[in-house]
């Protein structure tokens, strides 16, 4: 890590120590949620940042997106801004196996292909979300992942929906997803936050206020 994540990151052992175990379990080939919670300016982006620093450290592909306010109303948004730039950084016959078989369907959400129907992106259909799971799954055939989501409590619905989705189907993929958010803003998704929260179980991180 850098001087300055180390200076952010003062009291931080306990959650960083559940931050590598997640890496170190996902590199095993077992996928894992860790949800980090809590106000502005606690240190959940600091924690995010040292899990992505830690994770290439140790070989694995990090794949980012953050929620934005001015961009919630997106559907999908946060998926692809999570999900694209993997994919297209990719020469195109690497492309082609990525979104070929079951996951073809991603390509018009990643902005590769027209959608054939409107409802595509703001109800995701279940071929949709199972499309983009098998994005993922495609990606993680070259190694371990690391998926790291902030400011959560901005991400529009359809995004947040697709993350419980991939969560029911993680465990066998060598992937960690890493989720920040505030869910005392008035502007997030509370049911889904506290679904992903609950889902985290015992790797629902809530820093305290360093002094």
């Amino acid at each position: 890590m850098t001087a300055g994540t180390e200076a952010g990151l003062l009291e931080r052992d306990a959650e960083l120590a559940a931050l590598e175990a997640a890496i170190e379990d996902a590199r095993r080939g077992a996928g894992t949620l860790v949800v980090v919670e809590g106000p502005a300016g606690i240190g959940k982006t600091r924690l995010l940042r040292a899990a992505r620093e830690r994770a290439a450290a140790s070989g694995m592909a990090v794949l980012t997106a953050r929620g934005s306010e001015l961009e919630r109303d997106f559907p999908l948004g946060v998926v692809r801004q999570l999900l694209e730039p993997a994919v297209r950084g990719e020469a195109a016959r690497r492309r082609d196996d990525l979104l070929a078989g079951a996951a073809q369907p991603a390509a018009a959400v990643l902005g590769m292909a027209e959608a054939a129907e409107r409802d595509v992106f703001a109800d995701p259909s279940f071929a949709t979300l199972n499309a983009l799971y098998w994005l993922v799954s495609n990606l993680a055939e070259a190694g371990p992942l690391l998926l790291a989501v902030d400011d959560a409590h901005w991400a529009d619905s359809a995004s947040l929906r697709f993350l419980r989705f991939l969560l029911g189907r993680l465990e066998d993929l060598p992937v960690t997803l890493v989720v920040a958010a505030r869910p005392s803003d008035p502007a997030a998704d509370a049911e889904l936050l506290a679904a992903l929260a609950a889902d985290a179980g015992p790797r629902l991180l809530r820093p305290r206020a360093s002094w």
